[in-house]
């Protein structure tokens, strides 16, 4: 051994020879040896006794291990010696076995530290050891004997579940006496780490057990069986997993772990399709099953009955499709429409919905067909054709298109007869198939025949025309006594549709005639021979067009008289008039007509003339060259004749009248009337208002304040306009109604060509005018705005709060009160969505009837004014989820780390995909709306994922966070004697005032371990003392935290916590007083003597010292003695060393063989020197201390 090797502290005494036990390594406790005493006791040498037993499961408690009883593993036994001290330590195997061997011969106890005793297994049976304290009871180690029969007899400490899978039929979360089990469900038992430990399936009655369950914390999974669905229960969720749950030492968990299933797909649905003719089953016709959302889920063909079956159908909403085959049509059913298809059907799960059926008829595609004409071979159109059954029964009828032609098609086998009209004007004439009453004989079939041979052939019954062409002279319209026919006049026949029928001319009388017109609409027209013109009258107009005339049969028209006239000479004056007037009106002036002006009067073109125009009888305007005009007061006015279109008179501003006569250029009086000049008006020069603005409510009247300035004027006279007269209307004095709501303005203007404007700003209101639709008593409470262009959506599955599918619609003024809708009126533009409901008189409903699509809705109020024009849309109802698929079941993470749940909602069409995620314990993991998570702290939990659609399906995901730096250990490290000893809450550390550690400071060193025995760092703790007087913390090196000492005896509380204060270790803290003599510190040293064989590799006999520090200050000399017993000489004296106050300090001397030293006759004596005073350690006979043969085995 080299003399820097460390060896373990043992305390103080001697060590001579070698002692080894079995393989446990190193056992041997050194005796103390009192050199005062001088008394030397020898360790033992190794012997080959043994002392060996087994911890057991006794289930049976007869302290014997019998077969099937396991060892129980993980139990310390120490075996100490009579003094008391530990010789070895084992711990027994898993198949609970302890054995110390190699044991030297004397007297021996075990003790059991019963802090390993297993927590799940109860002490149960003792044999040899006290359960009380763990003691064994002496026993003796002679002559290499095997000794046994001390062992610990356990039962284990367990418990037990007993629950039931059934069908919850009430769903009220219990297992009723009339609720039958589910048999064969398998459910599997997890622990807290996820490992399965038992699995179990249910018997007939549905219960199932798990026995012999260590106490702890559990989950369980069922696997529901494809033809159920989960139900209810306390624990389990809807994926068949439960939470966490805990089962107690010899606890029963009974029915807590019940699971209620309902039946999945025990519904049917049945029904036939039958022959509608015969009544006869139709077979081999598809009959489709679909779920609401029109998905195709099976397809069958009816049986030789025409029955069909659907089974196995779990609980849901279907209809069922019935391919009408090829050759059929619908005739009627129960429970069917015409398409084939079903109403809904509503499955429970375990019902069967029946007697729905469908009867079909063979399509038919014969033809029966016809015409009815003229017999000219003239179609007769638009007549109204029926026909029937043989009994009478109507079935089709048609109208004859304009060919006459008629057509029955797609009739099935059979007789019929055909009924034709002869309308008014016509007579029977001939046929085929016809009688003369119009109806045809028996018609008979067969399904794909055409009969098209029928023909009623009619004669019609004609009329006449006959009225005469006459010359007007009195130009009244009416032919008189003296007025004769014109002859030459060609009179037109026309057809309603504007052809020619005929065209004739008048006789020598006038006289024009159509003879056999055939009943109908026509019209005259006359052209007048040259000379004439057609004068308007009652028959014709001037344009000798007559109106529509009906002709009936075996009708003479006689009123159809023309009137001509003839044509005017283009120089004859037939009116006059007076032109160029500034407000740009013609006025006619007649003879002894009277023209007023003013004495400022001025014409459009700014000149003081009157002009009139001279016009013939067709309206031409006449040449007045040669006119002349003669004036009864000639000052007053002057003619101008320049102008061939017209005559000017111009006036002087003179006042007075004079009879002015207008002769042709023949002198002949063409006009005779009187012009009248009077003084000219004061004009208009300013409205005063009496107010600016109206502002009124619906019905309310007033008048406008409104005068003429100045007062003189000579026209006060107000002109007064609504610029919207929905809203007000003004009538010619300014009295005004108010109509309806809104905001326009009235103009108020002067009359007399001055053209004076003022306007008056008005405002309508109307107290029940509507301002705001709400749209109420929606099950969600909410009350939701109708806007104007907008869009009212539902689904058409909605209901309102009574339950009823109506969409409540409710009318508010601009205060905010309630309008009843009285005299309301609501149009639909697809009157097949919704209908209106007045019923409550508070409320307009719109009655939806499960028919998806859009309609514009209009409202209108009693005015017939448009409240509110939207879109009402009717959508299919919403996808409910039907499951919940996670990505995991379980988290595992370590604190800090960040992640996502992955849930799936099924199917991927449901209306709402949204999922609620709400953790058992965030102060473990929290999730936020989208599943992501985040791990707080060490610990377990569960997050539960839920829809939230209503549909309420649940699923748990199990979560284990570690802290990666959550302290399992704390060790007190760096000792001299290099052992790491646990500090544990509660405990007691325990130190001399003289203490110091490796590094000779008197700091305990405090080191952090995680579960995975990596060393922690201790950042962010703090320490706290009860009584800081006695140590101080010191957080100098980063790896560890030093509790420092001042040599202070007495105890503190001692609290250590994590940068989140936790607390980490709480414990007591005691500092005892060191109170030894300066002899017994050099005396604690241990000595070893070796002879021969040395770890040097020399031979010769080698001296070992250990000193310890804590006791054995630097300086002190060994040294080693040896003298004759019988002469007491000394004849060796070796100087081993000198202490330098380290720890393990290997104090060793060869320099000085002690080769002179004999095994028997020498007495040893070992010295320590120290500051000059020189103390005996030990002494004896050198053969108590070594014998041949002997190795150095002292070292670590």
């Amino acid at each position: 051994m080299n003399k820097n090797e460390l060896v373990k502290k043992w305390g103080s005494g001697l060590l001579a020879g070698t002692l080894i036990i079995g393989s446990l390594a190193p056992i041997a406790q050194p005796y103390r040896v009192s050199a005062a005493e001088s008394t030397i006791q020898q360790v033992a040498a190794a012997g080959q006794g043994s002392v060996s037993d087994t911890m057991f499961e006794d289930l049976d408690g007869d302290s014997v291990q019998d077969s099937g009883e396991q060892g129980v593993a993980g139990i310390k036994v120490e075996l100490h010696n009579d003094q008391g001290a530990l010789v070895a330590t084992a711990t027994t195997g898993t198949d609970g076995k302890y054995t110390f061997a190699n044991l030297a011969d004397g007297t021996y106890y075990l003790h059991v530290d019963l802090s390993t005793l297993p927590t799940d297994q109860k002490l149960y049976t003792t044999q040899g050891i006290n359960g009380a304290d763990g003691n064994s009871s002496y026993f003796t180690i002679s002559g290499g004997n095997a000794v046994t029969g001390y062992h610990f007899g356990f039962y284990p400490q367990q418990g037990a579940i007993q629950s039931f899978v059934y069908i919850d039929t009430n769903n009220n979360n219990q297992k009723d006496n009339n609720e039958s089990g589910v048999s064969n469900v398998h459910i599997a038992l997890y622990n807290e780490s996820g490992t399965k430990v038992a699995d179990a399936t249910s018997a007939g009655d549905g219960g199932y057990s798990f026995t012999g369950v260590k106490p702890g914390k559990y989950y369980a999974k069922a696997d529901i069986p494809a033809n159920y669905k989960y139900q209810s229960s306390t624990y389990f969720g809807s994926d068949g997993t439960t939470g966490y749950f805990t089962v107690a030492n010899e606890q029963t968990v009974r029915n807590e772990l019940n699971l209620g299933l309902s039946t999945l797909n025990n519904s049917a649905v049945s029904g036939v399709v039958n022959n509608a003719a015969t009544g006869a089953g139709i077979s081999g016709v598809n009959v489709e099953l679909h779920d609401v959302q029109g998905t195709l889920i099976q397809t069958v063909q009816t049986g030789g009955d025409g029955s069909y079956n659907f089974s196995g159908l779990e609980k849901g909403n279907y209809y069922t499709k019935v391919v009408i085959p090829t050759g059929y049509n619908y005739a009627s059913g129960n429970g069917y429409g015409s398409d084939g298809n079903s109403n809904y059907i509503a499955l429970t799960g375990d019902n069967t919905a029946g007697n729905y059926s469908i009867n079909l008829q063979k399509q038919a595609n014969a033809t029966i067909a016809g015409v009815l004409n003229t017999p000219s071979g003239l179609g007769i159109d638009g007549q109204n054709v029926s026909l029937y059954t043989v009994d009478g029964t109507l079935l089709k009828t048609v109208a004859t298109d304009s060919n006459g032609d008629f057509r029955f098609g797609s009739l099935p086998e059979g007789d019929y007869y055909v009924k034709a009209p002869i309308p008014d004007g016509y007579v029977f004439d001939s046929s085929n198939g016809f009688g003369n009453d119009g109806n045809s004989y028996y018609v008979h079939v067969e399904s794909n025949s055409y009969v098209d041979s029928l023909r009623l052939t009619l004669a019609q019954k004609v009329g006449q025309i006959r009225s005469t062409v006459f010359n007007d002279l009195n130009k009244n319209g009416t032919q008189e006594a003296t007025e004769n026919g014109i002859a030459g006049a060609t009179a037109t026949l026309y057809s309603a549709s504007g052809a020619v029928v005929d065209t004739t001319t008048t006789d020598a009388n006038g006289l024009y005639k159509f003879e056999n017109i055939a009943p109908n609409n026509y019209y005259v027209k006359v052209t007048p021979p040259t000379g004439y013109n057609v004068l308007a009258n009652t028959a014709f107009g001037s344009d000798g067009v007559s109106g529509y005339i009906q002709v009936q049969s075996q009708q003479s028209i006689t009123n159809l008289n023309a009137s001509l006239v003839l044509q005017a000479t283009p120089a004859e004056v037939s009116s006059a008039q007076w032109i160029y007037n500034k407000d740009g009106l013609n006025r006619v002036v007649n003879n002894n007509d009277t023209i007023t002006i003013a004495n400022n009067y001025y014409d459009s073109y700014n000149n003081p003339n009157v002009n009139v125009q001279f016009f013939n009888k067709d309206g031409g305007v006449v040449n007045t060259t040669g006119y002349t005009a003669t004036f009864s007061n000639p000052g007053l006015v002057t003619p101008i004749y320049t102008n061939s279109q017209l005559l000017a008179f111009v006036h002087s501003e003179k006042t007075g009248s004079t009879l002015v006569t207008v002769r042709d250029a023949n002198g002949n009086v063409v006009r005779t009337f009187t012009i009248v000049v009077t003084a000219a008006d004061v004009k208009a020069t300013d409205i005063a208002l009496g107010a600016t603005s109206i502002k009124t409510t619906v019905n309310a009247t007033g008048k406008v304040n409104a005068t003429v300035q100045p007062t003189t004027a000579t026209n006060k006279t107000l002109a007064y306009t609504s610029n919207d007269t929905s809203i007000i209307t003004v009538d010619a004095n300014g009295n005004w109604v108010a109509k309806k709501a809104g905001t326009t303005t009235i103009t108020v203007k002067t009359t007399d060509g001055s053209n004076i404007t003022k306007t008056i700003d008005v405002t309508v209101t109307d107290p029940n005018a509507i301002t705001d639709v709400r749209w109420n008593f929606n099950k969600d409470g909410v009350s939701r705005p109708v806007n104007t262009n907008g869009i009212l959506e539902i689904p058409n599955t909605y209901m309102n709060q009574y339950n009823t599918p109506h969409v409540d619609l409710q009318f508010y003024n601009s205060a905010g009160t309630l309008v009843q809708p009285k005299g309301y009126t609501v149009s639909f533009s697809d009157p097949t969505i919704a209908s209106a409901d007045f019923t409550n008189p508070d409320l307009i409903a719109l009655v939806h009837n499960e028919k998806t699509g859009s309609t514009n809705v209009t409202v209108r109020d009693a005015q017939g004014n448009v409240i509110r024009s939207f879109t009402f849309t009717v959508t299919a109802g919403a996808v409910s989820a039907t499951d919940l698929t996670l990505g995991a079941s379980s988290i595992t993470a370590n604190v800090g780390d960040t992640g996502k749940i992955s849930a799936t909602v099924s199917p991927t069409n449901a209306t709402n995909k949204t999922l609620s995620y709400t953790p058992a314990d965030p102060s473990i993991i929290t999730v936020d709306a989208n599943g992501n998570w985040t791990a707080k702290k060490a610990g377990t939990t569960t997050v539960a994922v839920k829809t939230t659609d209503g549909s309420n399906i649940t699923k748990t995901v199990n979560v284990t966070v570690t802290d990666p730096n959550a302290i399992a250990s704390v060790k007190w490290n760096f000792n001299k004697d290099g052992v790491s000893r646990p500090v544990n809450t509660n405990g007691i550390l325990e130190i001399p005032n003289t203490y110091l550690n490796q590094y000779n400071k008197p700091h305990v060193d405090l080191q952090f371990y995680n579960s995975a025995g990596a060393l922690v760092q201790p950042k962010g703790y703090t320490v706290s003392f009860s009584d800081p007087t006695i140590a101080a913390a010191d957080f100098t090196d980063p790896n560890l935290i030093a509790l420092v000492h001042n040599e202070k005896a007495g105890s503190t509380n001692v609290t250590i916590r994590d940068a989140q204060g936790n607390v980490i270790r709480s414990f007591t803290f005691t500092v005892t007083a060191e109170t030894k003599t300066i002899a017994d510190r050099v005396k604690s040293a241990d000595v070893e003597l070796v002879n021969l064989r040395p770890n040097t590799g020399s031979t010769g006999t080698n001296a070992y010292i250990y000193p310890h520090s804590a006791d054995v200050p630097a300086g002190v000399t060994y040294t080693i003695e040896t003298y004759n017993t019988q002469t007491g000489l000394l004849f060796s004296n070796i100087t081993v060393g000198t202490t330098d106050g380290t720890y393990h300090q290997v104090l060793h001397n060869t320099a000085n063989p002690t080769a002179a030293w004999q095994q028997t006759g020498n007495t040893i004596k070992v010295y320590a020197t120290y500051q000059g005073v020189k103390y005996l350690v030990l002494q004896g006979p050198s053969t108590d201390y070594y014998s041949s043969q002997t190795t150095h085995v002292w070292k670590d």
